[in-house]
């Protein structure tokens, strides 16, 4: 069984080929996709929260979950604490399993050169060490972990995903009332590499600066009645209690 963190997200977005070949019509969604940048974003959220769940049922019963929630902030001095929760078929030792039921890492800066970091694992901690930049690593990953080209996947900015994909795919796109939101919608039917029929139900929601706001994505094996459930729920420039240690 696969190993399921916000990192997923970007192979589901993999449905789709990314494409800049066409041009967005002209209109609302024009306008809110042209002001997409991740510089923007990133200087524009200082703090947030995500909780990131992936479910795995099988005949309708869950058989596996896993779940992360992150905080971070960088307002001040640093902060970024995230603990995940593994239960089921998704604990144990095999590949793609997680060797632990329960893990949290929480690093801080005590000032603008020294960094603190803690980490426990099923209730031992561990000893680690961290430079002020792996804290900074830690935050950038909040909003994505993998940048080529220029284009930022692997976390919860979504801005480059929309750019490239918006004109071909542009009517699965729509704007809530006040244009402060865009919504991705869209279901899927494919075959895996053993032939089984994949059927995907996807949707996103993200705010004026491509960040997350809510994600749902259901994969449905028909033959063998497998569901994979994904959610994400982020909020941002929250006021949220530090822990000081672990």
């Amino acid at each position: 069984m696969r190993k399921y963190t916000i990192g997923i997200i970007s192979c589901i977005l993999l449905l789709f080929c990314v494409s800049c070949t066409r041009n967005i019509p002209e209109g609302d969604i024009k306008d809110f996709v042209d002001k997409l940048n991740f510089e923007t974003a990133y200087q524009n959220v200082s703090s947030g929260k995500s909780i990131v769940t992936a479910t795995y049922y099988i005949d309708d019963v869950e058989d596996g979950k896993i779940s992360t929630t992150t905080y971070f902030d960088k307002k001040d001095l640093k902060y970024h604490y995230i603990t995940t929760d593994v239960t089921g078929s998704y604990f144990g030792t095999e590949a793609g399993q997680f060797a632990y039921h329960n893990q949290q890492i929480l690093c801080y800066m005590l000032d603008n050169e020294t960094a603190s970091v803690y980490k426990k694992t099923d209730g031992e901690l561990e000893d680690i060490s961290y430079r002020p930049e792996d804290v900074n690593t830690s935050i950038h990953n909040f909003f994505y972990s993998e940048l080529e080209a220029g284009y930022h996947r692997g976390g919860v900015y979504y801005g480059d995903y929309i750019v490239a994909n918006c004109a071909k795919f542009y009517s699965c796109f729509s704007l809530n009332e006040d244009k402060s939101e865009l919504t991705y919608k869209v279901n899927t039917s494919t075959h895996n590499s053993e032939g089984d029929e994949v059927v995907t139900m996807h949707n996103f929601t993200v705010n004026e600066f491509g960040m997350i706001l809510t994600l749902s994505s259901k994969s449905i094996i028909i033959e063998k009645n497998i569901v994979i459930e994904t959610t994400i729920a982020c909020e941002y420039d929250i006021v949220f209690d530090k822990l000081g240690s672990l």
